[in-house]
């Protein structure tokens, strides 16, 4: 849909969001493009890759219209284990009335 890397480029707000955020290579994208069920994201194994943030609209099979919107956000610092895992938390903006 559109990347972003500062708030004067974000979308308008127009549906529910919901970011994707953690440590530097844990899988935010992973876990992206197996919630839309298809590869919308771009992944790396190299630490740092995703440097701004991604949006996707999220459209559900058998409805035409997005229902929400997924912020892939740069990770922070580095993974260094594997009980490291991506933090998800719901973002949520003032839609219009």
């Amino acid at each position: 849909m559109a990347s972003a890397t500062g708030a004067d480029h974000f979308p308008a707000p127009s549906l529910p969001e919901v970011a994707f955020l953690g440590r530097s290579n844990v899988g935010k994208s992973s876990v992206i493009n197996t919630l839309i069920g298809d590869k919308v994201a771009r992944t790396s194994s190299t630490p740092g890759r995703t440097r701004s943030i991604n949006f996707f609209e999220v459209r559900w099979p058998g409805r035409p219209q997005p229902e929400v919107i997924f912020a892939d956000l740069p990770g922070y610092g580095y993974a260094n284990s594997r009980g490291d895992f991506a933090g998800v938390a719901q973002v949520h903006r003032t839609l219009p009335q």
